[in-house]
């Protein structure tokens, strides 16, 4: 039979401590202290585990263990700290825990895991869209890339505080409905509706953090477009048309370009690059020499610098002109990493360099006698991204191009065949020649008058 153990009182328990080492091993010697478990008695299994004292400490750590089997495997069960739970309280729950595990089947271990997960449910249910948000906010800062990353942090900051939080912070998101995502747009969704529609995807995207926890209401996403706030909102199609940038057409571009040749300013030279390689004018501002391949005559822009591209990784292949050449050839190399650097030692151009030399432009055109640079259409002066425009322009009613080429050049891949033609290679020898007659076009005015000339 097993030995059963001596049952002790409360004043014998109170006088158990730690343990020394008998044997000397395994870098222990003869006298040092160890854990002890000394059994109490009066229940089966039931221990008082002592641990050595530390530093100034007279006594160890003491605490309850219940020794018992579970199915087939013995497990050790803490009952609390001695003296803080008593002798005969930890004999009382001891004695209830075994009762239940030998004739109710409970499963203690099996137990506290679902208490805990309980309560870890419960909290979730707590979480207001503000703590959400905060975790969503935290979580966008590791990830925003690019040149810039501190202007998409202030941005999102910005959205959250402005239109989110006012409205929806101190909402939990178990009680979060489409009528309160509804209550934070309706006030900028007519006057301001590009902002309240990336607001709108704010708030979807802090709602998605949570929607697999099973918090949100019937398992939806509250700010969710289709089937659900378009019953509420206007499409922002139909109430918001898209301002798209002035241009000067491609009609008045070999006047501009012109007019271009004679400004002698970095400045004058980038809005020529990006005029002929049909960039963004911030992939201009920021290309950098290492981007640049001399031998192959093309200009790799990483996609990460690209705007609307999804696929951050692939990056988009400029196939270099003559003239692009050349101008890349006579920018000052200084050891500095961009190719068009700013005025006093600045790295790179400020953001409204190249518009103010198209403004520039216009003015000497109309001091000269000419009509300026207008966009008929929107009455504003031609900005530089409107180059893009022109360009378009003049490859789908002059040049003679497929579309899908025109829309690689300027690196849009939203269609089914251009994300085709990108796998193929980006169609550097196509768009190389569609490039070259681009840049002809260009300089067609000047070269006719340098004939008239002569």
């Amino acid at each position: 039979m097993p030995k059963i153990a001596q049952e002790l009182g409360a004043l014998q328990v109170k006088r158990l401590t730690h343990g020394t080492v008998k044997k000397a091993g395994k870098g222990k010697k003869v006298g040092d202290p160890i854990p002890a478990l000394h059994a109490v008695g009066g229940v089966k299994g039931l221990c008082l585990h002592c641990r050595p004292p530390k530093g100034p400490e007279a006594i160890g750590a003491r605490s309850w263990i219940l020794r018992i089997t579970v199915g087939d495997k013995r497990t050790d069960l803490g009952l609390g700290s001695y003296p803080e739970v008593p002798l005969a309280m930890a004999r009382e729950k001891a004695r209830e825990l075994r009762y239940r595990v030998q004739f109710e089947g409970y499963d203690p271990i099996a137990g506290k895991r679902a208490a805990k997960s309980a309560l870890i449910a419960e909290r979730a249910q707590q979480r207001t869209f503000g703590d959400v948000a905060q975790q969503y906010f935290e979580k966008k800062c590791l990830e925003f890339s690019g040149k810039n990353p501190e202007k998409q942090r202030r941005r999102l900051e910005q959205h959250l505080e402005d239109y989110c939080l006012p409205e929806l912070g101190n909402i939990l998101m178990s009680d979060l409905e489409p009528r309160h995502v509804v209550q934070a747009l309706n006030p900028i969704w007519m006057e301001k509706t590009p902002t309240a529609e990336r607001v709108r995807i704010t708030i979807y995207n802090v709602c998605e953090m949570v929607r697999h926890d099973g918090i949100l209401r019937n398992g939806l996403n509250p700010a969710h477009w289709r089937g659900n706030l378009e019953n509420f909102l206007a499409s922002p199609a139909a109430i918001h048309d898209e301002e798209h940038q002035p241009t000067v057409g491609y009609e008045g571009l070999p006047r501009f370009w012109m007019r271009l040749q004679e400004r002698d300013a970095i400045p004058a030279r980038a809005l020529e690059f990006q005029i002929l390689t049909v960039a963004r004018p911030g992939e201009v501002r920021f290309a950098e020499w290492s981007e640049i391949d001399f031998k192959e005559r093309v200009w790799t822009v990483p996609g990460w610098k690209l705007k609307g591209r999804r696929d951050k990784k692939k990056d988009h292949k400029v196939p270099l002109t003559d003239r692009a050449i050349e101008i890349l050839k006579m920018m000052p190399r200084d050891n500095g990493a961009y190719i068009f650097p700013g005025y006093r030692g600045k790295e790179t151009m400020s953001e409204n360099a190249l518009n103010l030399t198209v403004k520039e432009i216009h003015q000497a055109d109309i001091k000269a006698g000419g009509n300026g640079f207008i966009d008929p259409e929107t009455g504003k002066v031609a900005t530089a991204h409107g180059m893009r425009a022109a360009f378009k322009d003049w490859a789908t009613e002059v040049g003679n191009v497929e579309d899908y080429v025109s829309e690689l050049a300027l690196s849009h891949i939203d269609t089914s065949s251009t994300r085709a033609a990108y796998k193929r290679g980006q169609l550097i020898p196509k768009r190389r020649k569609l490039m070259k007659a681009f840049e002809k076009y260009l300089s067609s005015l000047s070269r006719s008058e340098k004939v008239s000339k002569k």
